[in-house]
């Protein structure tokens, strides 16, 4: 067995496990993070190496998980100058709407997006 299954084996054993510790079934993974259930389910299985850009969504998706230290593991140089939104550099307001991205469904927080704007122009037509 060479290097690269057994690293996305490995891999794909991580992220079985950050998504059973979340509680998460792969379906709830595939709302929160905008991948497909069953492309998350090959890479469970070893099938498949994601790209950086599903790295980072399966991580931003999954609570506790140090994105670096993800991203390392799939093979993937660290992001530098990582800020979590519970950074002092956001004002209140913004570290909610960072969270609430995180923590909704895409299709939840374009919905909550869509109500932001529109209360915005609603506001400014006053």
């Amino acid at each position: 067995m060479d290097s690269e299954w057994t690293d996305k084996k490995e891999f794909g054993l991580t992220i079985r496990r950050l998504r059973l510790t979340n509680n998460l079934s792969l379906r709830d993974l595939a709302d929160r993070s905008g991948i497909s259930y069953s492309f998350i389910s090959s890479i469970e299985k070893g099938r498949f190496s994601p790209s950086r850009e599903t790295v980072v969504a399966l991580g931003q998706a999954l609570n506790g998980v140090d994105l670096n230290e993800l991203l390392m593991q799939a093979g993937y140089a660290p992001v530098s100058g990582l800020v979590k939104e519970e950074s002092v550099l956001y004002e209140p307001e913004v570290q909610f709407i960072l969270r609430a991205k995180r923590e909704m469904t895409p299709k939840a927080f374009k919905t909550f997006m869509r109500i932001v704007e529109q209360t915005k122009k609603a506001l400014e037509d006053e």
